[in-house]
């Protein structure tokens, strides 16, 4: 049990441990691509994900678990030697794709692996506990990462791309190590068309729900997109390479002071949340008309609020529904904030195609705005 334990952990630290998170943005502008082909890069990564959702839950219920998610790690691998490789469009294209491939190949397998597992031990009980760790496992990975890729980068893209790769490889290696337990959790995947049939015809019925699921997809959608952005920001506001990984890191310790003050906000009102999501069009807007160093302080602060209103509403929401429609629920607001991370993502693109990264960031801002203004006049739609 140890071992298992000790193992599932290392894959998820090593899963996230890529130091090229915080830099592939500015990698791909480094690189000559224009603002239109970032945008249909990102946007492929979101939809290769999304069309691979179903038959990559077939797999994970049809085969060994373990093994698929080997694959998965190793393409992605594979993926980020290309970025190496052919460092254009259609080599980051290929890219992503690989790494889409391996987001839907993960999706819901590793978790149905870590419960078939303390099953088998018969310590399914700990499931929640555990699984919490290794997003803990996650976490720190990503924050250490981002941090090491400061000095990482004064050596270059080549070398931060080898030590991601060679992260993920390890990954893979440790997926193949872990025991063969027989398959009792389903990913649920498989059913998701269903489950997202059903969940509809169910939210509709209760107006509250459905407006609190549109409510949850649009703030975890704005943040959770134009983030990626954020590196190009502060590059072309001058903030030197070395700095990105910094700014990331403090950008995730945000987040991570978002969730643990959560208990000290559950009980203000949703006109407080309406409010503060106007308030964080405002912070966006001006970050932009700032351009600066400085300004990443704004973009920080708005993760941060955006971060707090998202865990607070996931929570009203949960109370809201019954246990037996979680999984459609879920299905629902997979789905609508799927769709709004890629019109954002192919948005920003376009909007900085035809001008720059600086105005698309004031759009992005007033657009959230108008939105959080909306919901402050018409207070019924939560």
């Amino acid at each position: 049990m140890k071992n298992f334990l000790l193992k599932i952990y290392a894959y998820k630290f090593f899963e996230d441990f890529v130091l090229i998170y915080p830099l592939y943005a500015v990698l791909f502008t480094d690189s000559g691509m224009e603002p239109w082909e970032v945008g249909v890069l990102l946007t492929s990564w979101s939809v290769t994900t999304f069309v691979l959702e179903i038959p990559s839950g077939v797999w994970a219920d049809k085969y060994s678990r373990k093994q698929i998610l080997f694959l998965g790690q190793f393409v992605r691998a594979i993926g980020y030697l290309i970025w190496l490789v052919y460092p254009n469009f259609w080599g980051f294209l290929i890219g992503f794709i690989f790494w889409g491939v391996e987001s839907a190949l993960s999706s819901g397998t590793f978790e149905a692996l870590v419960y078939d597992q303390l099953k088998a031990f018969g310590e399914e009980g700990n499931y929640g506990k555990v699984i919490g760790r290794t997003r803990t496992a996650s976490a720190m990975a990503i924050l250490l990462g981002s941090l090491l890729a400061s000095p990482a980068i004064l050596v270059g893209y080549p070398f931060i791309l080898l030590l991601s790769s060679g992260a993920v490889l390890i990954s893979a290696g440790l997926a193949l190590s872990l025991p063969k337990a027989k398959m009792i959790e389903s990913t649920h995947e498989n059913a998701y068309f269903s489950l997202l049939r059903q969940g509809i015809a169910g939210a509709l019925q209760d107006g509250k729900v459905f407006r609190l699921i549109i409510f949850l997809a649009l703030v975890t959608a704005l943040p959770g997109a134009l983030d990626e952005y954020y590196t190009i920001f502060g590059d072309q506001a001058g903030l030197p390479k070395f700095g990105l990984g910094i700014f990331i890191a403090l950008l995730s310790g945000a987040e991570a002071i978002a969730g643990l003050i959560v208990p000290y906000f559950e009980k203000r009102s949703d006109r407080f949340f309406q409010g503060l999501f106007f308030f964080n069009g405002l912070v966006l807007c001006l970050a932009a008309y700032l351009f600066s160093i400085a300004a990443l302080w704004l973009l920080i602060f708005f993760s941060f609020s955006f971060t707090l209103i998202q865990v607070v509403f996931s929570a009203r929401l949960q109370h809201r529904i019954d246990a037996e429609t979680r999984a459609t629920v879920s299905s629902i607001s997979g789905f609508l904030t799927e769709i709004a991370v890629m019109l954002i993502f192919f948005g920003v693109g376009w909007i900085a195609q035809g001008s720059d990264y600086r105005e698309s960031f004031i759009v992005m801002g007033v657009l959230t705005s108008v939105i959080g203004l909306f919901y402050v006049i018409i207070r019924k739609l939560l």
